[in-house]
């Protein structure tokens, strides 16, 4: 408030002095402007009135002149221009006149100039009759009046003028008399202006003096609370003029630099603040050392290393702002730097953690994705060939198994060693995550690449893993996946060569696949794969539905009807999916169960919304049968639905059952122990179907379509159906025939005695919930073939 005070007094001060000077010189220039104007106005009236009056006597002296020219001339054509001259005269004498009357004239003159008219008025006519007598050649007594009357009127005139020049003079001197009382008022005032002038001044310059030295212990205060301050921050500060050269630095930047305050005050930026790039080495110019900054700078570089006097290297962040003056010049520059070496190393830390495999130290996947677009990116801008190796070992699983987690952590870190000197410097090995590795040759052909990994199976083929008292041989499967200009995304790269490296399983293992673009193996996979997000997806859409197929009992065995539950799946647009289109998939990347689950859930919670319905089929697949918590899922089912366990009966393919014989000896008996009953489906598709079948408590036999379908032509496969047929009613068991297409093959199972019979020719499959509207509001229907029989096809049943 008091600087506010202060700054208001010392400008009103001097403004008031700058008014006094305006003032000053304002009056002074118009008192001595007017004085001026006035006397110049007097002259130059003084100078006209009297050139005039001069010009009229001038006039009347030539008059009396010409009166006697005339007079004595003998000429008459001389005389007669003289008289012309004469005239004229008298009219230069009349403008005069009217002139004189214009510039104005005061009361004395205009008495004067009065008495001048009149006296001309008075002679005009003696002159005229004078001059008639001379130009009439009246010479008698014309010389006489010429001098004695003539010239004495003459005189009388020219006194009168002159009275009047001596008026304009004595006019002229009192005008210069007051011009000079005003001059003398002006000069007063001046001086009265310059003594307030100087009084403000010297109350101003005392006022400006205490307030300065005021302002100078406030700055000495402050000078001296910034400079305790700057002592106590733990941030470096450094302080440079407009030239970039040194002129402060606090103790902290003294310690980091190596350089004392006092030492280094004069010294260039440079020199004192040495930084360098971290990567590159290379010496930074910071914009303070050139003395250019205009705006403040905060991370001048993430990699800046500072170099102190004695060698030392620190890693820094600095910040740097201009100094300027009060009206905005740039008079220096601010830098302001912290020691962030230990914050630098364990982001350096951070990084690595985040970019690579903890266990091995190799880099990690999402790294080598990053690494594998930069590749892609390459072959597209330079025509670079590339190729990536996907390998999985092939006994990890039983390794970690059986002798435990540190077992399968130290295998894995010797498999690393064995590898990396296989590589060049150039590529880049990485761990995938599990027992997946990935590597990246750089600016390598196809063919080089087979070499490469083919050491790498031999290296591992005679590798032998030690734990404890056990040893293990470790295989791998590698698959190649050349890197060009046309290949795809990242994804699509990895996803061709984790297919490749399956395929490398698939054929014995221990081996290299080479993807080719043609391969229709890979292909399919590559398509499975595909289907397992579509599957997922269409979960989370509640896209599935269930359809039934009825099975129609051929003899007096069948005592019961009952459908068979189909799962469908309906595409993105609303379209019915072939379950042969998504099922291979869903069993081969483990998807199967999920299905299943979703399966027994809905048909059970339909079968209690339709008490009349007698009973369903529901399959269930070889995965399903392996999960330990499946059976207590479908007794959950059975409990929440209260559902009587007789109206379901479970498929189960006979390549399951022998598959996972122990499992589904368990889960067959647990849920007969309730009232379910069973089947075994696909029935003569095993190699040890009949050696097996004793130990199954099974109650029905479903026979492979595949003998059925073609029955009437073959005789192996009437002679099959036949064979599973009787075996089954020896063993208690009743027979079902599947694909049953025609007529001709109904009437034959019939006379053979099957059971049941199931397929097109009797039954199209058809939803088994309310019917569900595709995409565009049409009714989805199972487009399949179906066939005339010259018998009642079984249809729904009501309800």
């Amino acid at each position: 408030m008091m600087q506010y005070q202060s700054r208001t007094l010392i400008t009103a001060g001097f403004m008031l002095v700058l008014l006094l000077l305006v003032a000053l010189a304002g009056v002074g220039l118009a008192r001595l402007s007017a004085v001026q104007t006035h006397l110049n106005n007097i002259a130059d009236k003084h100078n006209a009135k009297a050139d005039i009056i001069f010009s009229m006597r001038h006039i009347v002296r030539e008059r009396a002149l010409s009166t006697y020219a005339m007079y004595i001339m003998d000429n008459p054509f001389d005389r007669e221009e003289e008289l012309h001259r004469f005239t004229a005269l008298a009219s230069e004498f009349m403008q005069l006149r009217d002139r004189l009357q214009e510039i104005g004239l005061n009361d004395q003159e205009q008495v004067a100039f009065d008495k001048v008219l009149d006296q001309v008025r008075l002679n005009q006519p003696r002159q005229l009759a004078l001059i008639d007598n001379i130009t009439h050649e009246r010479y008698s007594g014309v010389r006489e009046e010429i001098l004695r009357h003539n010239m004495l009127r003459q005189r009388a005139l020219l006194e009168l003028l002159d009275h009047m020049v001596e008026l304009g003079r004595s006019e002229v001197r009192k005008a210069t008399e007051l011009a000079s009382g005003d001059y003398r008022a002006a000069y007063m005032t001046i001086i009265m202006l310059t003594v307030a002038i100087i009084l403000t001044g010297l109350y101003v310059a005392s006022f400006v003096v205490y307030r300065a030295r005021l302002v100078e212990k406030a700055l000495a205060r402050e000078k001296e609370h910034a400079e305790i301050t700057l002592h106590s921050v733990g941030d470096a500060v450094i302080a440079a003029d407009e030239l970039g050269n040194v002129n402060y630095l606090n103790p902290a930047a003294e310690q980091m630099t190596g350089w004392r305050s006092e030492e280094a005050q004069g010294q260039p930026l440079r020199i004192v603040y040495s930084i360098i790039n971290e990567t590159t080495r290379k010496p930074l110019e910071h914009p303070a050392m050139l003395g250019v900054l205009d705006c403040p700078i905060a991370g001048l570089d993430k990699h800046t290393l500072l170099i102190s006097r004695s060698g030392r290297e620190l890693a820094i962040e600095d910040t740097a702002a201009p100094i300027r003056s009060s009206d905005g010049e740039n008079i220096g520059a601010i830098v302001v730097f912290r020691d962030v070496t230990q914050q630098r190393r364990l982001q350096k830390e951070l990084r690595w953690q985040a970019s690579h495999d903890a266990l091995t130290g190799l880099v990690n996947r999402r790294e080598f994705e990053v690494m594998l677009e930069r590749m892609l990116s390459s072959v597209r801008e330079q025509d670079k060939q590339h190729v990536l190796l996907y390998l999985d070992l092939d006994q990890f699983k039983v390794i970690n198994d059986t002798c435990g987690h540190v077992a399968g952590d130290e295998l894995l870190r010797q498999i690393t060693a064995i590898m990396m000197p296989l590589i060049r410097d150039s590529d880049t090995l990485a761990r995938l995550g599990g027992d997946e590795f990935g590597i990246l040759l750089e600016g390598c052909s196809v063919p080089q690449a087979q070499q490469i990994g083919h050491k790498l199976l031999q290296s591992l083929e005679e590798f032998r893993f030690v734990w404890q008292d056990k040893i293990f041989r470790v295989g791998i499967s590698i698959g190649l996946v050349g890197i060009h200009a046309g290949n795809g995304s990242s994804s699509g790269v990895l996803s061709a060569a984790d297919a490749a490296c399956y395929m490398a399983k698939e054929k014995g293992r221990n081996r290299l696949w080479v993807h080719q673009d043609d391969d229709h193996e890979v292909a399919q996979r590559q398509g499975e794969m595909e289907w397992v997000s579509r599957i997922m997806h269409a979960f989370d859409e509640n896209r599935f539905v269930l359809y039934f197929q009825s099975v129609m009992p051929l003899s007096a065995t069948g005592d019961f009807s009952y459908r068979e539950v189909l799962v469908r799946m309906l595409d993105e647009k609303g379209e019915l999916v072939p379950p042969m289109a998504f099922i291979p998939a869903a069993e081969r990347y483990g998807v199967m169960s999920t299905v299943d689950r979703w399966v027994v859930k809905t048909a059970f919670a339909w079968l209690a919304r339709h008490p009349s319905e007698e009973r369903l089929a529901i399959n269930i697949s070889s995965q399903s049968l392996g999960d330990e918590d499946f059976l207590n899922y479908v007794m959950e089912q059975f409990r929440a639905t209260r559902l009587s366990p007789r109206r379901i009966c479970f498929e189960i393919s006979e390549t399951a059952a022998i598959a996972n014989r122990n499992r589904a000896t368990h889960f067959i008996t647990a849920l007969r122990a309730l009232g379910c009953r069973f089947a075994l489906d696909d029935f003569g598709s095993g190699m040890s179907s009949f050696a097996y079948l004793k130990s199954l408590p099974i109650d029905f036999i479903k026979i492979d379509g595949a003998f059925v379908r073609d029955m009437i032509d073959d005789k192996v496969d009437f002679a099959m159906v036949e064979a599973v047929n009787r075996i089954g009613h020896v063993m208690g068991i009743r027979t079902t025939a599947e694909y049953v297409e025609n007529g001709e093959i109904l009437e034959k199972l019939r006379k053979m005695g099957v059971d049941y019979a199931q397929g097109f020719g009797l039954h199209i499959p058809e939803p088994l919930v309310p019917l569900v509207l595709g995409a565009k509001g049409e009714t989805n229907t199972v487009k399949e073939k179906s066939f005339s029989l010259d018998l009642p096809v079984i249809t729904r049943p009501a309800g």
